[in-house]
């Protein structure tokens, strides 16, 4: 029988006679970094100027993000022994790490007695500078980039459920920036030409950009990492913002979607850590995985959820907004609150089929944010056995978080 994953547990389903089970997961396994590379690509990114100016201030993802920044770092101090360099973690609109979790993010690599690390908070102005505007509106970063004579980025490339892809420019906005301008960026993403894989023409893709332009930084080297399951790493690109980014983005498609056969009565939407943690979460495998679903069909994003909500910004809103019809309204406002993206799209994909979520918070917390709460898969199955269909076609999207669709 069938198994999902389901926190430290699975979830087993039955199939009946007739029905179909399509299994698909990231293409890695044969994919292996040639880390013998490293110190070459370092060079090429003129790392030695990056380090012999004076200590470095290193820019890592928050523990929401698969990135193996700690392997990474103890790279970097295989080849450079004397590394030393202050550290801040790219929090954009989430919380501070805790403890645990900042253990998770370093993977047991010991930074120097006398580092520093500071958290992001998108909120403290004071502890931000303005660094030009768009469209009339400022754009305010993290002062601490300003202050050292380096700054190295090392991050990680998958498919983003708006963003197209995550990774580069994301490091820096929304990670580094201030609440305002990440509102203004994300209230693109109520548009549906903002979609996983895609950047050309995607609206918040094409704003990171511009954003990005008004920024004069020190000297930076971007670190940009492709990892398959379990953190391992696939290839790592070095150079600046840009060009590691879409050098990796490349490499991140191939790894990091699929084409579907067909639509699908049923798909099953696995989620595993670190993107099973919350439901501010969730959405990421509902948005990857909707473009298999066939119409009328149903798509149930399967996430233990262990630490609740997450950022509970989009929560309370849709407290506030109570119903459907005020969401979308919100939504087409000239300044939309921060979070309606996250409750528009999955209204509007409620249109074409359900949108359901098998997970291990109460039932009035997903209805809150529009999400039906399901049972089990075998009785979703069954429901879909009402609708007048013997047989079935089910898609089970394994790391649903990560792998998306791939549409024409």
């Amino acid at each position: 029988m069938p198994k999902v994953s389901f926190g430290d547990e699975h979830l087993i389903f039955e199939l009946e006679p007739g029905d179909s089970l399509t299994e698909v997961e990231p293409f890695d396994s044969d994919l292996n970094w040639d880390i013998e590379s490293f110190p070459t690509g370092l060079g090429g990114a003129l790392f030695n100027d990056i380090i012999s100016g004076g200590r470095p201030l290193v820019v890592l993802n928050d523990a929401y993000r698969p990135t193996p920044s700690g392997i990474i770092l103890k790279e970097i101090k295989k080849i450079y022994p004397d590394f030393r360099a202050d550290y801040i973690i790219a929090t954009g609109n989430h919380p501070a790490p805790s403890n645990d979790a900042v253990n998770e993010i370093f993977g047991g690599f010991e930074r120097s007695p006398d580092s520093q690390l500071f958290f992001h908070d998108s909120r403290k102005i004071d502890d931000m500078v303005k660094v030009g505007e768009f469209e009339g509106q400022p754009l305010f970063l993290n002062k601490l980039l300003f202050e050292y004579p380096a700054i190295i980025v090392i991050g990680s490339v998958e498919p983003h459920y708006f963003a197209g892809f995550t990774g580069g420019r994301k490091s820096l906005i929304p990670g580094l920036s201030d609440i305002e301008s990440n509102r203004r960026n994300h209230a693109r993403a109520v548009s549906f030409d903002a979609q996983p894989l895609r950047l050309k023409g995607n609206p918040v893709h094409e704003n990171l950009m511009k954003l990005i332009a008004l920024t004069d930084l020190p000297l930076l080297i971007s670190i940009q990492i492709v990892a398959g399951r379990n953190q391992k790493i696939i290839e790592v690109f070095c150079g600046d913002l840009k060009s590691s980014f879409t050098n990796a983005v490349a490499l991140s498609e191939r790894v990091y979607s699929f084409k579907p056969e067909k639509e699908y009565d049923l798909v099953i939407a696995e989620m595993r850590p670190p993107l099973d943690r919350n439901l501010y979460q969730l959405q990421k495998a509902i948005e990857n995985c909707a473009a298999a679903v066939a119409d009328e069909g149903t798509l149930v994003a399967v996430s233990q959820c262990s630490e609740g909500i997450g950022n509970e910004e989009f929560y309370d809103l849709a407290g506030r907004l109570q119903n459907e019809e005020m969401v979308l309204s919100y939504s087409e406002m000239e300044n939309p609150p921060l979070g309606i993206h996250k409750l528009s799209r999955i209204i509007e994909m409620k249109k074409r089929f359900d949108v359901k979520a098998l997970t291990g918070l109460k039932h009035e917390i997903l209805e809150q944010v529009f999400i039906e709460p399901a049972v089990s898969l075998g009785a979703e199955i069954q429901k879909l056995k009402t609708k007048d269909k013997e047989q079935i076609d089910i898609l089970l999207v394994r790391d649903a978080g990560l792998l998306a669709t791939k549409s024409d």
